[in-house]
């Protein structure tokens, strides 16, 4: 197991709600019509290191039956991240060196595209991002590859830090979180990509070991950094996009997060010398960078191992799943009002959650 704690009915067809890595512009390939609720929801579990266990949990809404693997265990070895964009729905599985290409619509699996390098060796892809009928793919070889969405061919690769991970566009620029990879190799930086040009302009000096990285709609990044698990502890920073400056969010103790609307929430997991954990969740407002008071959770529930946190943007339902690392995770569902709903089992270590 890696040593990162890791921490995303029809209508407005093709809106990107990937609750780790939306897109800026929903779609290039459908009519945008109106929309007041989602029908389901994606549920992507990471399953357990070497074992090619990962795969998709769907949760319809209307229904509220749970199909727990729409993949049917062919997904692969590691699943990291998924993205909703125009009519597919891509998702990144690291270790299998695989970007998994479904129709969003039908469920269904319509091509597996190996990521490896020239020579052969696989690249291990991670988190995904979207512009303008691009795809851009970090992978841990130090690169980010950019894709056509209607070929799925890539037609341009781009060096940037060590072993990169959450990446998001802002103001024309992509924004990569550079991690290092393992310990004692944790790096420091965010290399700002320029699509015009798809060249590296420059690098950003942000806390040690950045993994969880994404936009707001004003321009401002944000992202979490890990440290060393030791003595140089985790984070969380606010990068101004205008002037590349970096701001401290001392009051905001996460490991991850997602962004919808102005509200941004959290969660963080502390360890003991035990490696027992305690979480803590919230909300800020992205606007006004001010800590909301609103709590995440009002009715006690305890969440023991917090690894993936989505919001639906429609009802502002909460979605946190629960691992013990050994066992399928349970999403526990909170309303606005953080009383508990439901509970949904979906695989081993489910980690994002996308809404459709």
């Amino acid at each position: 197991m890696e040593m990162k704690v890791n921490l995303v009915k029809w209508g407005l067809l093709g809106l990107v709600v990937g609750i780790f890595f939306a897109c800026d512009d929903p779609t290039v390939e459908e009519t945008v019509v109106p929309k007041t609720s989602n029908s389901g929801v994606f549920i992507l579990f990471q399953g357990s290191w070497g074992k090619n266990n990962a795969g998709i949990t769907y949760y319809d809404l209307e229904t509220k039956e749970t199909t727990f693997d729409l993949t049917k265990g062919s997904l692969g070895d590691n699943a990291m991240d998924m993205l909703h964009y125009g009519s597919k729905l891509y998702v990144t599985v690291s270790e299998s060196s695989v970007l998994t290409v479904m129709d969003i619509a039908n469920k269904t699996v319509i091509r597996r595209i190996s990521l490896n390098d020239e020579s052969g060796n696989p690249r291990n892809p991670r988190y995904l991002a979207c512009h303008e009928g691009k795809l851009f793919v970090s992978t841990y070889d130090g690169h980010v590859l950019r894709m056509d969405t209607t070929n799925h061919q890539v037609e341009a690769t781009v060096a940037v830090g060590p072993n990169p991970e959450g990446i998001a566009v802002a103001q024309g620029k992509l924004y990569v979180a550079n991690s290092g990879g393992y310990l004692p190799n944790y790096h420091n930086t965010v290399s700002v990509v320029d699509l015009a040009t798809f060249k590296e302009e420059r690098t950003i000096t942000v806390g040690l070991n950045p993994v969880v990285l994404k936009a707001d709609q004003y321009g401002d990044i944000y992202l979490t950094y890990n440290g060393n698990y030791f003595d140089i502890p985790s984070g969380f920073q606010r990068i101004d996009t205008k002037t590349h400056s970096v701001y401290p969010m001392d009051q905001i103790q996460a490991s991850n997060f997602t962004i919808v609307g102005d509200s941004c929430y959290f969660y963080g997991v502390q360890y003991d010398e035990n490696w027992a954990t305690a979480c803590n969740f919230g909300i800020f407002d992205v606007k006004t960078e001010a800590l909301l008071s609103d709590p995440v959770i009002t009715d006690g529930t305890k969440i023991n191992t917090a690894y993936g946190i989505g919001v639906d943007p429609f009802t502002k339902w909460v979605y946190i799943s629960d691992t013990d690392y050994q066992n399928p995770a349970t999403i526990q569902v909170f309303n606005p009002q953080g009383k508990k709903q439901t509970s949904i089992e979906a695989g081993l270590n489910a980690t994002q959650f996308l809404f459709y």
